[in-house]
């Protein structure tokens, strides 16, 4: 999934670089300063909203975009939401279509 999302962005001229835990996303964040994180709520090591608040408190990427993707269905992400507070821009449910995605870009004004 990871890897079909990045070549969609990819084919936007979008630089991508893929975390497959909280922590190696974290690290990466140090390094490049991100302008968009998308996540996953549910990762090996931590959820969603750990990951968004761990990045807002890392200064190169304390003003990224953060969108948090997800199967939970509208009351648990309602849940999610509020645990979130505003930390999180965007929650995206799966699957991640094209359309999506497109919608995304725009909202986040990348394209």
């Amino acid at each position: 999934m990871a890897e079909a999302t990045a070549e969609f962005m990819r084919s936007k001229r979008l630089e991508v670089l893929i975390a497959s835990t909280g922590d190696a996303g974290l690290q990466k964040a140090r390094e490049v300063r991100p302008d968009i994180v998308l996540c996953d709520i549910r990762l090996p090591d931590m959820t969603g909203i750990e990951v968004t608040r761990a990045l807002r408190a890392i200064p190169e990427a304390k003003d990224a975009l953060i969108a948090i993707h997800t199967a939970l269905g509208e009351n648990d992400l309602r849940t999610f939401e509020l645990e979130a507070d505003t930390a999180v821009n965007l929650f995206l449910t799966k699957p991640l279509t094209p359309e999506k995605l497109d919608k995304l870009l725009t909202q986040l004004n990348v394209l």
